[in-house]
């Protein structure tokens, strides 16, 4: 799993669903506290581990959604190969003038 969402009850306790891939390269959202699994198809990841932590575990305060550190590493590294790519076909292109 690569992403949180994450939610505070009135009592402080902090509750998490995973989200990420599965096996098969299935999106699925999985709650930490219980055994509650979840496969979905597009969109809505937010949403519906927002709707189960609320409705399983009452909490509702502080929604946020993080990513784990590799997955945020994953993308600064495509990006910055996408930038030296533009960047080489930038400098090529000067060149040729």
């Amino acid at each position: 799993m690569t992403h949180h969402i994450t939610a505070t009850r009135e009592d402080g306790a902090v509750f998490e669903v995973s989200y990420g891939y599965g096996p098969g390269r299935r999106r699925l959202l999985g709650c930490r506290h219980c055994d509650w699994q979840e496969r979905i198809s597009y969109g809505g990841a937010r949403h519906k581990g927002l709707d189960h932590l609320a409705q399983a575990h009452g909490a509702l305060g502080s929604p946020r959604m993080t990513a784990d550190a590799a997955a945020r590493r994953q993308v600064v590294l495509v990006m910055l190969a996408g930038f030296a790519v533009v960047a080489l076909i930038l400098w090529w292109a000067a060149s040729q003038g």
